[in-house]
């Protein structure tokens, strides 16, 4: 019988660097189109440095700001390719990154229900 051949730890760190950055930047659209739905039904951001962007460049600033997320996305991205067996800063790094990333999917998506909930309310 054949043993069971374990996957390799970059292999499972690179996977779940594309899935968590695929969903960020799904998280990040979802917010960017409440937002501007919102917006153009006349309500007001409540996140006040949301509100200062939109207020000084309208959504290309605050969508050029969320891009920066995308620079955390990309840290993980490379934190996960540089992970090696045994190496435990490298571990640690893409742990940290990982959390980061999740963390702020998971705000974001909170942040998309609630202007689902305001839209459907108007």
């Amino acid at each position: 019988m054949d043993a069971v051949q374990l996957p390799d730890a970059r292999f499972v760190a690179v996977r779940q660097a594309a899935a968590w950055t695929s969903l960020l930047v799904a998280a990040q659209a979802m917010d960017m189109v409440t937002t501007a739905v919102d917006n153009a039904r006349g309500t007001v951001e409540s996140m006040a440095v949301s509100a200062q962007l939109l207020n000084q460049g309208g959504l290309a600033l605050l969508l050029g700001t969320k891009l920066l997320l995308a620079a955390a996305a990309a840290a993980l991205g490379l934190a996960a390719l540089r992970i090696k067996r045994g190496v435990n800063p490298s571990r640690i790094t893409f742990r940290f990154a990982l959390t980061a990333v999740q963390a702020a999917t998971i705000g974001l998506v909170w942040v998309s229900l609630s202007n689902v909930a305001l839209l459907s309310s108007l």
